[in-house]
């Protein structure tokens, strides 16, 4: 009997997560049509990935991974009795070889997606040196300051 109870709670473990589990397009079903001011109340409530193409004009190339937001240690004893954390993170190449980097916090390995989706990391990284931002405000005045110096 104690047997049969073990199988059974393992199966319905195993079974629970393999639900829960976040793939990138349901990730980016969430972001497609998300507003930007629920990201960034400053922001408009336009479609948070139109804001973006908005910002980078014309039709700039976005990479999309779905990845675990840079917080695995690498150490699997660690790793594996945590509920990762999920993020659809896009990233574009710039004028100036300059890539552009936004992390969306989509959920968690464990319980799956959320309803709340966040920004969980904004950079620009231009040769090797990185600049992290808080807000995509922040990161809307930086391009647009960038745009207007010479050669920028």
């Amino acid at each position: 009997m104690r047997w049969f109870l073990f199988c059974a709670a393992l199966l319905l473990s195993l079974a629970g997560s393999a639900f829960s589990q976040i793939t990138a397009d349901k990730a980016i079903g969430i972001i497609d049509d998300l507003p930007a001011s629920r990201l960034d109340p400053t922001l408009p409530r336009t479609p948070f990935l139109l804001w973006l193409k908005e910002l980078l004009g014309g039709t700039p190339n976005v990479q999309w991974e779905l990845n675990d937001c840079g917080t695995v240690t690498g150490v699997p004893v660690i790793d594996d009795e945590r509920d990762l954390p999920c993020c659809m993170e896009a990233s574009v190449v710039l004028t100036g070889q300059r890539v552009l980097g936004i992390a969306i916090f989509v959920g968690t390995e464990r319980k799956g997606l959320t309803d709340a989706p966040r920004v969980a990391n904004i950079y620009i990284e231009t040769d090797g040196t990185v600049v992290y931002f808080k807000r995509l405000s922040e990161l809307e005045q930086a391009l647009n300051v960038n745009r207007k110096k010479p050669g920028g």
